[in-house]
């Protein structure tokens, strides 16, 4: 499908109308690999999961197959999984230490720096003359990023901190750990892995700003998963210091974040870990170290977000990050990383990891409401019937500002006040632009 010659537009950002055929169409599915994902940077792990030289685990960049190593000099790569030979994937454990990767269909060797190192019936076969500098693993370009791992084989890409743009703080913030120390976390051994009838973009619509949905939750809220005991998820809405709930989007990138902004700075502690002593002894002390690191910008609660296209994540103490694997219009795989503030008590560790299993992934209480919600919205994509009508993002049209008092919020971000679908539209602004090669709806220079 040729999406420039549609009679009329796919994506219309300003009516606030996406038709549906974004989510259901294997075209557009395929060209969204070559025109997003290719061009995009994309998250793969942390760096927690490769402490020691040799170190590796498989991740996914978009569709591309990955072993992330730390070789043997300490450096970070991301290599694709599969022998320049046949294609036959040259790593099948999940995590591991290796000094090498052998394929095992023709036993061509890799250093765990992607360099071709063994190569059998060399002399007989190949008469000593193949350019091994040539056969290596075919390597990514790799940013490490406050102990974050991203990567892209787009040689064209801009460097990854001029992707991220404005979001850079906020990408950096829920790196921080509680007490505002930079790449304060780490990942929990393991990631959780699914499968949901669904297209990726559901979810990644949903983590940049949707805010709307509470009522899918429902059930969720009356058991009270929350530690506090309070029958309900966002505890901090028992908070009695005030704030703003922000829905704030980047349009150059894409991005977007869920924020509460309190009206004043040095607030008191407010608990959300009662029910464990221990655990809220140290959460509250985090508080006020955090404070005094952030300054100002303390006043921030950056409750989650997105990082274009892909990577999800969420933070206020439900410390998790997914991304959408795309595998077909219609099917995603949710690959989640849990993680603990890394210097903390081993009790507070185990009471985060138990919360979050229980809140998030694919048993968790919250997170099956969304699974269930982005298989049902997939159904409607695909309704021949529904065709007539496109999807309805107009919740709270034109309202977002350019102007914000707090200037570390970003000059380049346009900031929504309570429940909107301002962020989605700025990310689906972001998506058409790269599918299309047309400017931007929302860009401040035309505002101004």
């Amino acid at each position: 499908m040729n999406l420039e010659s549609e009679d009329k537009p796919l994506i219309d950002v300003q009516s606030g109308m996406i038709d549906r055929k974004i989510f259901s169409d294997e075209n557009i599915f395929e060209q969204e690999m070559e025109r997003v994902f290719d061009k995009s940077w994309l998250f793969v792990g942390h760096e927690s999961l490769i402490p020691k030289n040799g170190d590796y685990f498989l991740s996914q960049a978009g569709r591309e197959p990955v072993v992330v190593t730390r070789d043997d000099e300490g450096k970070v790569n991301v290599l694709l999984n599969l022998c320049t030979h046949r294609g036959m994937p040259v790593c099948r454990y999940d995590r591991g230490n290796a000094k090498r990767f052998t394929c095992p269909y023709h036993g061509w060797t890799f250093s765990n720096n992607g360099e071709l190192t063994g190569l059998p019936l060399n002399k007989e076969g190949y008469e000593g003359k193949l350019d091994r500098s040539r056969w290596g693993m075919i390597k990514a370009r790799v940013a490490c990023y406050y102990g974050s791992i991203w990567a892209t084989f787009n040689e064209s890409a801009p460097s990854f901190e001029d992707s991220l743009g404005d979001m850079a703080f906020w990408l950096r913030e829920f790196m921080m750990g509680p007490d505002g120390e930079d790449d304060g976390l780490e990942a929990v051994e393991g990631i959780l892995k699914s499968e949901i009838p669904s297209n990726w973009k559901f979810g990644a619509e949903n983590t940049a700003g949707d805010l709307y949905h509470d009522v899918s939750h429902n059930s969720v809220q009356r058991v009270g998963i929350a530690l506090t005991g309070l029958r309900t998820r966002h505890v901090w809405n028992a908070d009695k210091n005030t704030f703003r709930t922000l829905n704030v989007a980047f349009p150059a990138g894409g991005h977007a974040i869920r924020a509460n902004l309190y009206d004043t700075p040095n607030r008191e502690y407010f608990s959300q870990w009662s029910q464990i002593p221990e655990a809220d002894e140290y959460f509250r002390n985090a508080h006020y170290a955090r404070q005094k690191r952030l300054g100002e910008k303390e006043r921030l609660l950056n409750r989650g977000g997105i990082v274009f296209p892909n990577f999800a994540y969420n933070s206020a103490n439900r410390t998790s990050a997914s991304v959408w694997v795309p595998r077909a219009a219609g099917r995603t795989e949710v690959w989640k990383w849990v993680f603990l503030p890394k210097n903390a008590p081993q009790v507070v560790k185990d009471t985060m990891r138990n919360y979050l299993l229980r809140y998030a992934g694919p048993a968790g209480m919250v997170e099956q409401d969304d699974f269930e919600n982005w298989h049902s919205a997939q159904v409607g994509s695909e309704s021949v019937a529904a065709e007539r009508l496109p999807m309805n993002y107009q919740l709270h049209i034109g309202h977002a500002k350019w102007a914000w008092p707090e200037p570390w919020i970003g000059e380049g971000a346009l900031v929504d006040e309570g429940v909107s679908e301002h962020a989605q539209r700025v990310f689906y602004d972001r998506w058409y632009e790269m599918m299309t090669g047309k400017p931007r709806v929302f860009r401040k220079e035309a505002a101004e």
